[in-house]
């Protein structure tokens, strides 16, 4: 059985909104439309020696399959992710 993330709330600076939508053409409520407040978003938690723990959720967005890269807030409530990133797997 896959593993399923639940992210409650997705934080996002103004810098990585410029980053996807400039560098990756997707926009903001694309990423929160796949993965904020939806049950069953597939992802594996990933270590990377220099950028920490995150999650790597695998999402459709316009039919297309992307992976979103998620770190978790320090949040009280919980199920609080920063978004680092988010692009498409295939052309």
């Amino acid at each position: 059985m896959p593993v399923s993330l639940w992210v409650a709330r997705l934080l996002v600076s103004d810098r990585t909104r410029q980053k996807i939508s400039g560098r990756h053409g997707i926009t903001e409520q694309e990423v929160r439309d796949a993965v904020e407040l939806r049950p069953g978003v597939p992802y594996a938690w990933d270590v990377h020696p220099i950028r920490g723990t995150r999650a790597i959720a695998s999402v459709v967005i316009r039919g297309r399959q992307a992976l979103v890269v998620l770190y978790p807030a320090d949040d009280p409530l919980g199920d609080v992710y920063w978004l680092g990133s988010v692009y498409f797997t295939n052309s």
